[in-house]
């Protein structure tokens, strides 16, 4: 595809910054506290489309302005949950509707490059579980105040936080997270496991973040960071099974490129100059079955 001009995508709730090989997203809606809204989505979804086909991009970081009030806020709510339901649901009936939140989660979940969340702010609700969850790394200022307000505010869990939260921190704390809807800071024991790194400032953030996403993007392979993505999301439910597909995976990329450099410069002691391409892996992924979550209207 053309190599797209990310200044030149009509983005309006967020700016994309390619620097080298990262591609670096920032929340643009300050004085709006990034709060979720439509056009935040419509941009999320529409960028990492985008980065998961760029070649250009091994890693993605995203962050707000450390000056904004916060990082997002959560859903605007102020009047009421009903603006979240589009006409096709209150034609079709509750089994139409696809939350947003689960949907900017999906796109960013299943973006196969290394995904990292600066969290330089405040978050709440979707701030939380749609723009932290699905990311591969997080890190995160010491004074944010974080929280999953949802059974508070007459709501279950959304933005598919139900799936992510308990496998990444167990079913103990992502309960006591989420039916408490407590506020926490990021060195609370529930949530601190959670973050790669936690920094002590918010302008400390995002130059952190960034710095290790070079050293990522200039030092592992895509398609191998790719691939293990998949395996520890996508395996099975046995070791046999998984001994299987991890076996196949070694096949594949041992006889690639890039593990001939890799094997190559760890010999000669040097830094690895990968070149392998997601456009070019071979297509035996996925060898899940991905469910087509739209929904099929059944009325005119």
């Amino acid at each position: 595809m053309p190599v797209p001009d990310y200044n030149q995508q009509g983005f309006s709730a967020l700016r994309v910054d390619l620097d080298g090989s990262v591609a670096a997203v920032t929340l643009t809606r300050s004085k709006q506290l990034n709060t979720f809204t439509k056009e935040l989505v419509d941009d999320v979804l529409k960028a990492f489309d985008l980065f998961d086909r760029d070649d250009r991009v091994r890693v993605v970081v995203l962050t707000a302005d450390p000056k904004a009030p916060a990082f997002c806020a959560g859903a605007d709510i102020s009047g009421g949950w009903g603006s979240l339901f589009t006409e096709e649901v209150e034609r079709e009936g509750e089994h139409a509707h696809r939350d947003t939140g689960g949907i900017v989660t999906m796109a960013i979940f299943r973006c196969r490059k290394i995904t990292i969340a600066a969290v330089n702010g405040h978050a709440v609700g979707v701030g939380v579980t749609g723009l932290q969850l699905p990311f591969d790394i997080r890190f995160v200022w010491a004074g944010a105040r974080l929280a999953f307000p949802f059974v508070r505010r007459g709501i279950a869990a959304e933005a598919c936080s139900s799936y992510l939260l308990p496998r990444l921190l167990g079913n103990s704390r992502a309960l006591s997270l989420f039916l408490t809807g407590q506020t926490v800071t990021p060195d609370s024991p529930l949530i601190s496991g959670l973050y790669h790194t936690i920094l002590p400032t918010r302008e400390e953030v995002f130059p952190a973040a960034l710095a290790f996403a070079k050293d990522l993007a200039a030092n592992t392979s895509q398609t191998a960071a790719a691939v293990t993505k998949a395996l520890v999301w996508h395996g099975f439910d046995n070791i046999e099974e998984q001994h299987i597909v991890d076996s196949r995976a070694i096949r594949i990329l041992g006889r690639s490129a890039d593990a001939a450099e890799g094997a190559l410069s760890f010999k000669e002691r040097r830094a690895p100059k990968f070149t392998d391409k997601l456009s070019n892996l071979a297509p035996w992924m996925p060898w899940w079955n991905e469910v087509n979550v739209t929904h099929r209207k059944s009325k005119l």
